[in-house]
């Protein structure tokens, strides 16, 4: 009697076993069939602040393209992220900050802000940039206002930010459409985008001066 009781706890003990790795089996296919399904929200009920459909740049102003890619330059020119890899990348020949600037630009930028960057960076600072009025054309530049948000220390939930507001004068080329060639190469907008590339690089835009 004892040897048969034995004998179907052992039965009984290997149905749980073979239970248990069907459902670890199935777990794990499970897990590889996983899909990502991207949905977009209405951020706003503001209709100039909704998600809006994407058009060709020849429905859009002269004017548009160009504050954009002029307020995209500021930005690019001053944000700080926690992480030096960051800077490190953005001071690289192939970055979108060399393709909004000309030589001499991103040559100044590289030894004065992104220095300045850098230094934030490995401190782990958080800096946002903000353009706060009209971009207006004074003369041969283009006056833009601005205000940085700077945090000098992570999680600390208590401190406030040190802000800064500044006017950078833009001496730009811009003629509004997409470049064919980059640093003196064939570029291809398509593969460069496919690629995950900015989209800021390709349009014929370069700040050729900036003074402060």
């Amino acid at each position: 009697m004892k040897k048969l009781i034995m004998f179907f706890i052992g039965t009984l003990l290997l149905l749980l076993t073979f239970v248990a790795l069907y459902f670890s089996g199935a777990l794990f296919d499970a897990s590889n069939d996983r899909k990502i399904q991207a949905f977009v929200f209405q951020p706003n009920n503001l209709s100039n602040d909704r998600i809006g459909r994407p058009v060709s740049v020849d429905q859009l102003s002269e004017k548009f393209v160009r504050e954009k890619l002029i307020r995209k330059f500021v930005f690019e020119y001053f944000y700080v992220t926690p992480d030096i890899e960051n800077i490190a990348i953005r001071t690289r020949g192939d970055s979108v900050m060399a393709a909004m600037s000309g030589p001499d630009v991103f040559k100044e930028w590289k030894k004065d802000q992104a220095e300045k960057i850098e230094n934030l960076a490995g401190k782990k600072s958080f800096r946002t940039v903000n353009v706060t009025d009209e971009i207006l054309k004074k003369g041969d530049y283009w006056e833009v206002n601005y205000e940085l948000k700077t945090w000098d220390e992570p999680n600390n939930m208590d401190l406030n930010p040190t802000i800064e507001k500044g006017t950078l004068y833009l001496k730009i080329s811009f003629e509004k459409g997409i470049r064919d060639q980059r640093a003196g190469s064939s570029f291809d907008v398509g593969e460069y985008l496919k690629e995950g590339g900015d989209p800021a690089s390709i349009f014929k835009f370069r700040v050729d001066e900036v003074r402060s």
